[in-house]
Protein backbone atom coordinates (compact mmCIF):
# COMPACT_ATOMS: atom_id res chain seq x y z
CA UNK A 1 0.00 0.00 0.00
CA UNK A 2 1.52 3.27 -1.22
CA UNK A 3 0.93 6.69 0.86
CA UNK A 4 0.70 9.64 -0.98
CA UNK A 5 0.70 13.04 0.95
CA UNK A 6 0.59 16.46 0.08
CA UNK A 7 -0.32 19.55 2.16
CA UNK A 8 -2.24 22.46 0.68
CA UNK A 9 -3.51 25.62 1.36
CA UNK A 10 -6.91 25.19 -0.31
CA UNK A 11 -9.50 23.32 1.69
CA UNK A 12 -11.80 23.96 -0.51
CA UNK A 13 -10.14 22.67 -3.65
CA UNK A 14 -8.94 19.48 -1.80
CA UNK A 15 -12.74 19.06 -0.65
CA UNK A 16 -14.21 20.35 -4.02
CA UNK A 17 -11.89 17.46 -5.88
CA UNK A 18 -12.97 14.63 -3.95
CA UNK A 19 -16.69 15.78 -3.53
CA UNK A 20 -17.21 16.65 -7.38
CA UNK A 21 -16.06 12.47 -7.44
CA UNK A 22 -19.10 11.76 -5.57
CA UNK A 23 -21.34 14.03 -7.52
CA UNK A 24 -20.20 11.40 -10.36
CA UNK A 25 -20.71 8.39 -8.32
CA UNK A 26 -17.05 8.51 -8.92
CA UNK A 27 -16.43 8.11 -5.35
CA UNK A 28 -18.04 7.86 -2.17
CA UNK A 29 -17.75 8.89 1.73
CA UNK A 30 -16.64 6.12 3.75
CA UNK A 31 -16.51 7.79 6.97
CA UNK A 32 -15.61 11.07 9.02
CA UNK A 33 -13.90 12.09 12.11
CA UNK A 34 -15.22 15.03 14.42
CA UNK A 35 -17.42 16.31 11.71
CA UNK A 36 -20.81 16.57 11.44
CA UNK A 37 -23.45 14.63 9.67
CA UNK A 38 -26.61 16.06 7.71
CA UNK A 39 -30.24 15.23 8.67
CA UNK A 40 -30.05 12.59 6.14
CA UNK A 41 -27.14 10.70 7.34
CA UNK A 42 -24.99 12.28 4.23
CA UNK A 43 -22.42 15.12 4.10
CA UNK A 44 -22.18 18.10 1.72
CA UNK A 45 -18.95 20.28 0.70
CA UNK A 46 -20.34 23.54 2.12
CA UNK A 47 -21.30 22.25 5.53
CA UNK A 48 -17.99 20.06 6.03
CA UNK A 49 -15.73 23.19 4.38
CA UNK A 50 -17.65 25.35 6.87
CA UNK A 51 -17.00 22.94 9.97
CA UNK A 52 -13.10 22.71 9.25
CA UNK A 53 -12.83 26.34 8.30
CA UNK A 54 -14.20 27.11 11.74
CA UNK A 55 -11.61 25.07 13.45
CA UNK A 56 -8.76 26.63 11.92
CA UNK A 57 -7.92 29.82 14.22
CA UNK A 58 -7.79 32.96 12.46
CA UNK A 59 -4.42 34.26 13.45
CA UNK A 60 -2.81 30.61 12.27
CA UNK A 61 0.87 30.99 11.63
CA UNK A 62 0.68 27.36 9.38
CA UNK A 63 0.13 28.57 5.76
CA UNK A 64 -0.54 25.07 4.50
CA UNK A 65 -3.06 23.95 6.93
CA UNK A 66 -5.02 21.38 4.77
CA UNK A 67 -3.92 17.35 5.17
CA UNK A 68 -4.08 15.45 2.17
CA UNK A 69 -3.18 11.92 1.57
CA UNK A 70 -4.17 8.72 -1.00
CA UNK A 71 -3.69 5.55 0.32
CA UNK A 72 -3.48 3.21 -2.32
CA UNK A 73 -3.42 -0.57 -2.08
CA UNK A 74 -2.39 -3.06 -4.33
CA UNK A 75 -4.56 -3.75 -7.92
CA UNK A 76 -5.33 -7.00 -7.06
CA UNK A 77 -6.28 -5.91 -3.89
CA UNK A 78 -9.94 -6.13 -2.88
CA UNK A 79 -11.01 -5.00 0.41
CA UNK A 80 -14.64 -4.19 1.65
CA UNK A 81 -15.43 -0.63 3.27
CA UNK A 82 -15.42 -1.66 6.54
CA UNK A 83 -11.51 -2.69 6.32
CA UNK A 84 -11.09 0.20 4.52
CA UNK A 85 -12.59 2.40 6.90
CA UNK A 86 -10.25 0.61 9.65
CA UNK A 87 -7.57 1.09 7.59
CA UNK A 88 -7.97 4.86 7.25
CA UNK A 89 -8.72 5.32 11.28
CA UNK A 90 -5.56 3.57 12.04
CA UNK A 91 -3.07 5.38 9.45
CA UNK A 92 -4.44 8.60 10.87
CA UNK A 93 -4.21 7.46 14.44
CA UNK A 94 -0.68 6.67 13.99
CA UNK A 95 0.42 9.22 11.77
CA UNK A 96 -1.12 11.79 14.71
CA UNK A 97 -4.04 13.11 13.18
CA UNK A 98 -5.99 10.82 15.40
CA UNK A 99 -8.27 13.66 16.97
CA UNK A 100 -8.29 15.99 13.90
CA UNK A 101 -11.17 16.80 12.19
CA UNK A 102 -10.88 14.43 8.78
CA UNK A 103 -13.26 12.87 6.13
CA UNK A 104 -12.33 9.71 4.09
CA UNK A 105 -13.40 9.40 0.55
CA UNK A 106 -13.72 5.71 -1.32
CA UNK A 107 -12.86 6.04 -5.14
CA UNK A 108 -13.83 3.88 -7.25
CA UNK A 109 -13.28 5.78 -10.83
CA UNK A 110 -10.87 3.24 -12.50
CA UNK A 111 -10.33 -0.29 -11.85
CA UNK A 112 -7.99 -0.14 -8.45
CA UNK A 113 -10.08 1.20 -5.43
CA UNK A 114 -8.73 3.63 -3.49
CA UNK A 115 -9.36 6.30 -0.49
CA UNK A 116 -8.56 9.63 0.35
CA UNK A 117 -8.47 11.64 3.46
CA UNK A 118 -8.72 15.56 3.83
CA UNK A 119 -7.67 16.36 7.18
CA UNK A 120 -6.34 19.76 9.11
CA UNK A 121 -2.66 20.43 9.53
CA UNK A 122 -3.28 22.72 12.67
CA UNK A 123 -5.54 21.97 15.87
CA UNK A 124 -7.46 24.14 17.54
CA UNK A 125 -5.21 26.38 18.78
CA UNK A 126 -3.64 26.91 15.79
CA UNK A 127 -0.53 24.36 16.96
CA UNK A 128 1.06 22.54 14.37
CA UNK A 129 0.75 19.04 13.95
CA UNK A 130 3.92 17.42 14.48
CA UNK A 131 5.43 16.20 10.54
CA UNK A 132 9.01 15.70 11.35
CA UNK A 133 9.98 13.00 9.40
CA UNK A 134 6.05 12.46 8.27
CA UNK A 135 6.67 10.31 4.89
CA UNK A 136 9.25 7.93 6.52
CA UNK A 137 6.77 7.47 9.30
CA UNK A 138 3.88 7.10 7.05
CA UNK A 139 5.69 4.34 5.03
CA UNK A 140 6.37 2.45 8.34
CA UNK A 141 2.86 2.53 9.12
CA UNK A 142 1.78 1.37 5.93
CA UNK A 143 4.31 -1.52 5.87
CA UNK A 144 2.96 -2.57 9.91
CA UNK A 145 -0.40 -2.19 8.00
CA UNK A 146 0.16 -4.45 5.63
CA UNK A 147 1.11 -7.20 7.98
CA UNK A 148 -1.86 -6.93 9.90
CA UNK A 149 -4.78 -6.91 7.11
CA UNK A 150 -2.05 -9.36 4.87
CA UNK A 151 -2.22 -6.85 2.24
CA UNK A 152 0.46 -7.00 -0.99
CA UNK A 153 3.81 -5.35 -0.36
CA UNK A 154 4.05 -1.88 -1.92
CA UNK A 155 7.33 -2.70 -3.58
CA UNK A 156 5.10 -4.71 -5.47
CA UNK A 157 2.74 -1.99 -6.39
CA UNK A 158 5.83 -0.11 -7.95
CA UNK A 159 6.67 -3.05 -9.99
CA UNK A 160 3.80 -3.65 -11.27
CA UNK A 161 3.31 -0.20 -12.20
CA UNK A 162 6.62 -0.33 -14.17
CA UNK A 163 5.89 -3.36 -15.75
CA UNK A 164 2.40 -2.58 -16.92
CA UNK A 165 2.99 0.99 -18.28
CA UNK A 166 2.88 0.47 -22.22
CA UNK A 167 4.69 1.49 -24.93
CA UNK A 168 3.52 5.29 -26.76
CA UNK A 169 1.07 4.38 -29.48
CA UNK A 170 1.72 7.35 -31.81
CA UNK A 171 -1.88 5.62 -33.71
CA UNK A 172 -4.04 6.68 -30.59
CA UNK A 173 -5.15 10.44 -30.19
CA UNK A 174 -4.10 10.73 -26.20
CA UNK A 175 -0.81 10.62 -26.79
CA UNK A 176 -0.05 13.81 -24.37
CA UNK A 177 -1.87 11.52 -21.95
CA UNK A 178 0.19 8.44 -22.60
CA UNK A 179 3.55 10.42 -22.77
CA UNK A 180 2.83 11.98 -19.13
CA UNK A 181 1.47 8.28 -18.03
CA UNK A 182 4.62 7.08 -18.66
CA UNK A 183 6.72 9.50 -17.52
CA UNK A 184 4.98 9.70 -14.22
CA UNK A 185 6.37 5.97 -13.39
CA UNK A 186 9.84 6.32 -15.16
CA UNK A 187 10.68 9.79 -13.25
CA UNK A 188 9.52 8.39 -9.69
CA UNK A 189 10.69 4.55 -10.06
CA UNK A 190 14.09 5.09 -11.81
CA UNK A 191 17.58 6.89 -10.65
CA UNK A 192 19.60 8.40 -13.24
CA UNK A 193 22.53 10.92 -13.89
CA UNK A 194 22.47 12.15 -17.22
CA UNK A 195 19.98 12.93 -19.71
CA UNK A 196 21.42 9.81 -21.24
CA UNK A 197 20.37 7.22 -19.23
CA UNK A 198 17.09 8.91 -19.21
CA UNK A 199 16.78 8.71 -22.35
CA UNK A 200 18.12 4.55 -22.26
CA UNK A 201 15.09 4.22 -19.43
CA UNK A 202 12.67 5.71 -21.85
CA UNK A 203 13.50 4.03 -25.29
CA UNK A 204 11.68 1.10 -23.46
CA UNK A 205 8.53 2.86 -23.83
CA UNK A 206 9.02 4.66 -27.50
CA UNK A 207 9.94 7.51 -26.38
CA UNK A 208 13.06 9.91 -26.30
CA UNK A 209 13.74 13.59 -24.13
CA UNK A 210 15.93 16.47 -25.64
CA UNK A 211 17.15 19.58 -23.76
CA UNK A 212 16.38 23.01 -25.31
CA UNK A 213 17.75 26.16 -24.65
CA UNK A 214 15.97 29.67 -25.32
CA UNK A 215 16.27 33.13 -25.36
CA UNK A 216 13.74 35.57 -24.58
CA UNK A 217 14.38 39.21 -23.63
CA UNK A 218 17.99 38.72 -23.11
CA UNK A 219 17.51 36.05 -20.89
CA UNK A 220 18.68 32.39 -21.11
CA UNK A 221 16.02 29.65 -20.57
CA UNK A 222 16.70 25.63 -20.44
CA UNK A 223 13.91 23.16 -21.27
CA UNK A 224 12.69 19.63 -22.25
CA UNK A 225 10.58 18.61 -25.00
CA UNK A 226 9.31 14.80 -24.76
CA UNK A 227 9.49 12.82 -28.50
CA UNK A 228 7.38 9.52 -28.95
CA UNK A 229 9.58 7.58 -31.29
CA UNK A 230 8.87 3.88 -32.95
CA UNK A 231 10.74 0.64 -32.11
CA UNK A 232 14.05 1.99 -34.22
CA UNK A 233 14.62 5.14 -31.96
CA UNK A 234 13.37 7.35 -35.04
CA UNK A 235 10.74 10.56 -34.18
CA UNK A 236 7.27 9.13 -34.47
CA UNK A 237 5.40 12.04 -33.69
CA UNK A 238 6.19 16.13 -33.16
CA UNK A 239 7.67 16.91 -30.00
CA UNK A 240 6.06 17.90 -26.77
CA UNK A 241 7.04 20.25 -24.06
CA UNK A 242 7.46 19.69 -20.57
CA UNK A 243 5.28 22.49 -19.78
CA UNK A 244 2.25 20.83 -21.44
CA UNK A 245 2.77 18.21 -19.13
CA UNK A 246 3.47 19.30 -15.50
CA UNK A 247 6.19 20.65 -13.72
CA UNK A 248 6.67 17.45 -11.95
CA UNK A 249 8.50 16.19 -15.83
CA UNK A 250 10.29 20.60 -16.45
CA UNK A 251 13.59 20.67 -16.53
CA UNK A 252 13.81 21.66 -12.94
CA UNK A 253 12.71 18.64 -11.70
CA UNK A 254 14.50 16.16 -13.85
CA UNK A 255 17.95 18.15 -12.60
CA UNK A 256 16.47 17.64 -9.07
CA UNK A 257 16.21 14.11 -9.90
CA UNK A 258 19.63 13.54 -10.95
CA UNK A 259 21.25 15.53 -8.04
CA UNK A 260 19.59 13.34 -5.77
CA UNK A 261 20.05 9.96 -7.68
CA UNK A 262 24.03 10.80 -7.85
CA UNK A 263 24.70 10.06 -4.10
CA UNK A 264 22.02 6.90 -4.04
CA UNK A 265 23.51 5.04 -6.96
CA UNK A 266 27.08 4.71 -5.04
CA UNK A 267 26.04 1.84 -3.11
CA UNK A 268 24.42 0.22 -5.94
CA UNK A 269 27.28 0.84 -8.76
CA UNK A 270 29.33 -2.57 -7.46
CA UNK A 271 26.68 -5.09 -7.56
CA UNK A 272 25.79 -3.96 -11.03
CA UNK A 273 29.62 -3.58 -11.93
CA UNK A 274 29.83 -7.29 -10.83
CA UNK A 275 27.39 -8.73 -12.89
CA UNK A 276 28.46 -7.10 -16.17
CA UNK A 277 32.02 -8.08 -15.81
CA UNK A 278 30.21 -11.90 -14.87
CA UNK A 279 28.32 -11.75 -17.82
CA UNK A 280 31.45 -10.30 -20.23
CA UNK A 281 33.71 -13.20 -18.55
CA UNK A 282 31.51 -15.92 -20.73
CA UNK A 283 32.40 -14.27 -24.15
CA UNK A 284 29.37 -12.96 -25.90
CA UNK A 285 30.63 -13.00 -29.03
CA UNK A 286 27.46 -10.86 -30.31
CA UNK A 287 25.47 -7.89 -29.19
CA UNK A 288 22.26 -10.20 -29.10
CA UNK A 289 23.92 -12.49 -26.96
CA UNK A 290 25.02 -9.89 -24.40
CA UNK A 291 21.75 -8.84 -23.72
CA UNK A 292 19.92 -12.38 -23.52
CA UNK A 293 22.70 -13.11 -20.60
CA UNK A 294 22.56 -9.57 -18.73
CA UNK A 295 18.91 -10.42 -18.83
CA UNK A 296 19.67 -13.66 -16.96
CA UNK A 297 21.05 -11.15 -14.40
CA UNK A 298 18.31 -9.12 -13.94
CA UNK A 299 20.02 -5.94 -16.35
CA UNK A 300 18.59 -4.84 -19.55
CA UNK A 301 21.29 -2.58 -21.84
CA UNK A 302 20.65 -0.54 -24.49
CA UNK A 303 23.87 0.26 -26.83
CA UNK A 304 23.75 3.38 -28.59
CA UNK A 305 25.76 3.63 -32.12
CA UNK A 306 26.95 6.45 -35.08
CA UNK A 307 25.76 5.98 -38.43
CA UNK A 308 28.96 3.87 -39.38
CA UNK A 309 27.82 1.60 -36.72
CA UNK A 310 30.31 2.71 -33.94
CA UNK A 311 29.16 1.94 -30.18
CA UNK A 312 29.64 5.12 -28.66
CA UNK A 313 26.93 5.02 -25.57
CA UNK A 314 25.79 2.12 -23.69
CA UNK A 315 23.46 2.14 -20.45
CA UNK A 316 22.52 -1.03 -18.02
CA UNK A 317 19.59 -0.83 -16.32
CA UNK A 318 18.49 -2.99 -13.47
CA UNK A 319 14.01 -2.36 -13.96
CA UNK A 320 14.05 -4.32 -10.55
CA UNK A 321 15.94 -1.33 -8.54
CA UNK A 322 14.98 1.58 -10.68
CA UNK A 323 18.92 2.49 -11.91
CA UNK A 324 20.19 3.23 -15.01
CA UNK A 325 24.27 3.45 -15.29
CA UNK A 326 25.92 4.35 -18.21
CA UNK A 327 29.62 2.12 -18.44
CA UNK A 328 31.40 4.87 -18.45
CA UNK A 329 30.49 5.29 -14.91
CA UNK A 330 31.00 1.56 -13.69
CA UNK A 331 34.85 2.60 -14.43
CA UNK A 332 36.71 3.23 -17.70
CA UNK A 333 37.14 -0.56 -18.44
CA UNK A 334 33.29 -0.51 -18.81
CA UNK A 335 33.56 2.60 -21.28
CA UNK A 336 31.28 2.78 -24.60
CA UNK A 337 34.77 2.48 -26.57
CA UNK A 338 35.85 -0.83 -24.32
CA UNK A 339 32.58 -2.78 -25.81
CA UNK A 340 33.12 -1.62 -29.41
CA UNK A 341 36.45 -2.70 -29.13
CA UNK A 342 35.62 -6.08 -27.97
CA UNK A 343 32.53 -6.41 -30.79
CA UNK A 344 35.31 -5.39 -33.22
CA UNK A 345 37.14 -8.51 -32.55
CA UNK A 346 35.73 -10.75 -30.06
CA UNK A 347 38.62 -13.21 -29.51
CA UNK A 348 40.31 -10.58 -27.86
CA UNK A 349 38.13 -10.04 -24.35
CA UNK A 350 39.99 -7.51 -22.30
CA UNK A 351 37.45 -8.28 -19.71
CA UNK A 352 39.09 -11.98 -18.98
CA UNK A 353 42.69 -9.88 -17.85
CA UNK A 354 42.77 -10.00 -13.71
CA UNK A 355 45.46 -7.56 -13.68
CA UNK A 356 43.08 -4.79 -14.84
CA UNK A 357 39.64 -6.22 -13.89
CA UNK A 358 40.55 -8.46 -10.87
CA UNK A 359 39.66 -11.97 -10.02
CA UNK A 360 35.53 -13.25 -10.22
CA UNK A 361 36.02 -14.14 -6.29
CA UNK A 362 37.54 -10.65 -5.38
CA UNK A 363 34.93 -9.08 -7.51
CA UNK A 364 32.09 -10.89 -5.64
CA UNK A 365 33.43 -10.59 -2.36
CA UNK A 366 33.38 -6.54 -3.16
CA UNK A 367 30.03 -6.54 -4.05
CA UNK A 368 28.76 -9.09 -1.03
CA UNK A 369 30.51 -6.17 1.60
CA UNK A 370 29.29 -3.77 0.03
CA UNK A 371 25.62 -4.66 -0.22
CA UNK A 372 26.01 -5.81 3.40
CA UNK A 373 27.17 -2.39 4.71
CA UNK A 374 24.42 -0.52 2.68
CA UNK A 375 21.82 -2.91 4.44
CA UNK A 376 23.08 -1.51 7.93
CA UNK A 377 23.70 2.26 7.29
CA UNK A 378 21.18 5.15 8.12
CA UNK A 379 22.44 5.93 3.91
CA UNK A 380 20.56 2.22 2.98
CA UNK A 381 17.22 3.91 5.01
CA UNK A 382 17.66 6.78 3.18
CA UNK A 383 17.63 5.59 -0.10
CA UNK A 384 14.34 3.65 0.15
CA UNK A 385 12.95 6.85 1.88
CA UNK A 386 13.91 8.19 -0.91
CA UNK A 387 12.07 6.09 -3.64
CA UNK A 388 8.87 5.57 -1.37
CA UNK A 389 8.74 9.72 -0.46
CA UNK A 390 9.32 10.40 -4.11
CA UNK A 391 6.26 8.07 -4.70
CA UNK A 392 4.39 9.81 -2.34
CA UNK A 393 5.27 13.77 -3.34
CA UNK A 394 3.67 15.73 -6.41
CA UNK A 395 3.51 14.44 -8.87
CA UNK A 396 2.70 11.16 -10.09
CA UNK A 397 2.03 7.56 -9.72
CA UNK A 398 0.70 3.93 -9.47
CA UNK A 399 -2.35 5.65 -8.11
CA UNK A 400 -3.90 6.25 -12.17
CA UNK A 401 -4.32 9.94 -12.98
CA UNK A 402 -6.28 10.97 -9.61
CA UNK A 403 -3.41 13.63 -8.58
CA UNK A 404 -2.81 14.88 -11.74
CA UNK A 405 -6.18 15.93 -11.70
CA UNK A 406 -6.35 16.69 -8.18
CA UNK A 407 -2.91 19.11 -9.40
CA UNK A 408 -4.94 20.72 -12.65
CA UNK A 409 -8.18 21.11 -10.53
CA UNK A 410 -6.06 23.51 -8.00
CA UNK A 411 -4.37 25.38 -10.89
CA UNK A 412 -7.96 26.20 -11.98
CA UNK A 413 -9.33 27.50 -9.05
CA UNK A 414 -6.19 29.67 -8.26
CA UNK A 415 -6.59 31.07 -12.13
CA UNK A 416 -10.21 31.57 -11.53
CA UNK A 417 -9.68 33.19 -8.00
CA UNK A 418 -6.87 35.47 -10.39
CA UNK A 419 -9.39 36.44 -12.38
CA UNK A 420 -11.84 37.55 -10.23
CA UNK A 421 -9.32 39.68 -8.00
CA UNK A 422 -8.64 41.29 -11.29
CA UNK A 423 -12.34 42.12 -11.94
CA UNK A 424 -12.80 43.58 -8.78
CA UNK A 425 -9.97 45.92 -9.10
CA UNK A 426 -11.62 46.98 -11.98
Amino acid sequence: MIAKISATENLGGALGYNFKKVQHNEASVLCVNELREGFDGTYRIDKVLRDMQALIPEKCRTKKTVFHCSLNPHPDEKLSDEQLTQIAKEYMEALGYGNQPYIVFKHNDIAREHIHIVSLRVDSRGQKINDKFEKRRSKKITDALEKRFGLIPSSKVADKAVEETPKIDTTQRNIKKQVASALRIVLKHYRFCSLGELNAILSKYNLAVEEVKTEFRGKKYDGLVYVPTDEKGNKADPPIHASDIGRGVGYTAVQNRMQKSKQAIKPLIPAIRNKVLQTMRTSPNTEKELRQRLEEQGLRVVIRKNESGRIYGITFIDDKAGIALNGSRLGKGYAANVFNTYFSNPTHNPFLDKTLYGSPSVCLEQSATVQSSQQNTEESDNLIDELFEDMADGSFLPTGNDDWKEAAWQRKLRKLSKVNIRRRKR
